[in-house]
């Protein structure tokens, strides 16, 4: 059996993780491994498409975007189903795994359903509690009180090294293609704008597609965002640094911070052990006191929680039984939970049947989440790890996103997930895409330079109707035409499958017992 996979740089060869030979005895096969690195797939992928030879089986290297031009090449999974029963078990006790994985009527991938270690947003705001206590500042509920905390952040020395080196905000560079992670556009939420659609402003609400780039809110945040700029509140480096150099500049020096408020996963991830206590969430901010605009937060919950198309099979699968044989057992409490943090005894602890803990590195010069992208696909493998049944205990640093993401229910909570969302599973047609994807490139152009444009520079006020008009000309109205008609198909998958997100998303079959060392164990 073929296996091509597509996994992180950081991993070893698959042949070293003792994991897969429970695969190669699951289909009772010998596995012939293709091993790309995420960096290099995507040139890898075309050419392999284009002619037409792809592996038996692929982990992590198709999605919805290949089926219109490229389904032929493979195996429908939906009339199989009666001989994969892990597979067939997830579609029946988390739904709406069975919609994300659904493209036309057909199901070409296998899902990663992340429920339980997951979270809502991908995003979240830190501001650093430590310096706000030094300045006797309260944390900011509001846009005005977000600067002025900004101004004293930037004249206070509140890391008390006598040196004028605070940055009071910082965040991900902005680029050409368009919004992304951790990004100030969070903050069209709240003007009561749900930022849920991707990098170009689209959100639904109420089951209707709409786009936030021509709306006074996101002229607005503008403003706003130009007015910390023209105050010096905002890192010289946000529109020009690179990741390494972001994350680099929040880990501060030792145990003196740098910057004062940011966006990312958790505090740990951005600021470091040593100085993510002095760090806390804080939710949604108001544009002003006593607006009547409910805040809303950003949320892609769906897509990182029920991930698509992590498996495939060739349509031309020499040996299909394995195949199917192979694929399920990825579906499997022993076998999924090891693709996810490593092999028994290297990522993971078997305690007993079903139940599991993540161990700590072996290595101690790595961090966890190193080792586990070293000895596992991590967030790139199929399965359930916390499916009913199972036991499982994560280290603090995997259980942190958690407290963080619950800052953020009462934004959640002014969203209806089954019409606010713009769910990441929903795909366009193939005719659908070309012509998305065409139009895209001078939107995204526009918007992009124009932001940065006007926070450095100024000029939004004389140039915010020009600047409508050209979207329009670059056909924005298009785009949510055809947004609005791959969101209509989705939600109809749902209805089929009587899929609540409201309910399903907030997981309440799911028991979390926090443990005195930080760690936590899920269970259902």
């Amino acid at each position: 059996m073929t296996v091509q996979v597509i996994k992180d740089s950081r991993a070893i060869a698959m042949k070293d993780m003792p994991w897969t030979k429970d695969l190669e005895a699951a289909c009772e096969c010998t596995i012939e491994w293709q091993e790309t690195a995420s960096s290099s797939w995507g040139q890898q992928k075309q050419a392999s498409l284009a002619a037409g030879d792809v592996a038996d089986v692929t982990i992590g290297g198709y999605s919805n975007s290949d089926w219109g031009d490229y389904s032929s090449l493979f195996l429908d999974l939906t009339p199989e189903l009666k001989d994969m029963p892990n597979l067939s078990k997830v579609f029946e006790k988390a739904s709406f795994s069975r919609v994300v994985s659904t493209w036309e009527d057909k199901i070409y991938g296998g899902p990663g359903v992340m429920l339980g270690t997951m979270a809502s947003s991908s995003s979240h705001m830190f501001i650093n509690k430590q310096w706000l206590d030094k300045l006797g500042l309260a944390v900011p509920t509001t846009w005005d009180e977000m600067e002025t905390v900004l101004e004293a952040f930037k004249t206070g020395d509140p890391n008390g090294n006598g040196q004028a080196d605070e940055i009071p905000l910082d965040f991900n560079a902005p680029s050409t293609d368009g919004w992304g992670a951790f990004q100030p556009n969070v903050l069209v939420g709240s003007k009561g704008i749900p930022v849920t659609g991707g990098g170009i402003g689209m959100y639904a609400d109420n089951g209707t597609i709409k786009n936030y780039l021509t709306d006074p809110a996101y002229k607005e945040f503008i403003q706003y965002t130009r007015d910390l700029w023209s105050k010096g509140l905002i890192s010289k480096e946000a529109f020009t640094h690179d990741w390494s150099q972001y994350t680099s500049t929040a880990k501060g020096e030792g145990t003196t911070a740098k910057v004062g408020m940011s966006w990312m996963w958790t505090p740990s991830d951005l600021f470091g052990t040593q100085l993510a206590d002095q760090y806390i969430t804080i939710p949604q901010l108001k544009a002003e006191p006593g607006q009547s605009e409910k805040t809303k937060w950003a949320f892609n919950g769906d897509a990182i929680n029920y991930q698509s198309n992590k498996v495939s099979i060739s349509a031309d699968v020499k040996n299909k039984a394995a195949a199917l044989k192979l694929v399920d057992s990825m579906y499997t409490a022993d076998i999924g939970v090891q693709m996810r943090y490593g092999a028994f005894d290297v990522g993971v602890k078997k305690n007993g049947e079903n139940n599991y803990t993540v161990l700590d590195p072996a290595d101690t010069s790595k961090n966890l989440s190193d080792w586990q992208f070293m000895n596992s696909l991590a967030d790139g493998a199929p399965g359930w790890v916390t499916q009913p049944g199972v036991t499982l205990t994560i280290p603090a640093q995997f259980a942190e996103v958690r407290g963080v993401d619950a800052v953020y229910n009462a934004d959640f909570a002014n969203m209806d997930l089954n019409k606010d969302v713009i769910y990441g599973g929903a795909s366009f047609t193939a005719d659908e895409s070309k012509q998305y994807s065409l139009n895209n490139t001078g939107i995204t152009q526009a918007v992009m330079s124009k932001f940065a444009q006007w926070v450095t520079k100024g000029g939004v006020e004389d140039e915010w109707d020009a600047y409508v008009a050209d979207l329009e000309r670059n056909k924005l109205g298009d785009q949510i035409k055809l947004q609005q008609q791959a969101y209509d198909r989705f939600l109809k998958v749902m209805a089929e499958n009587d899929v609540d997100l409201n309910t399903e998303l907030t997981d309440p079959g799911l028991v979390w017992t926090d443990n005195n060392d930080g760690s936590a164990t899920l269970s259902r």
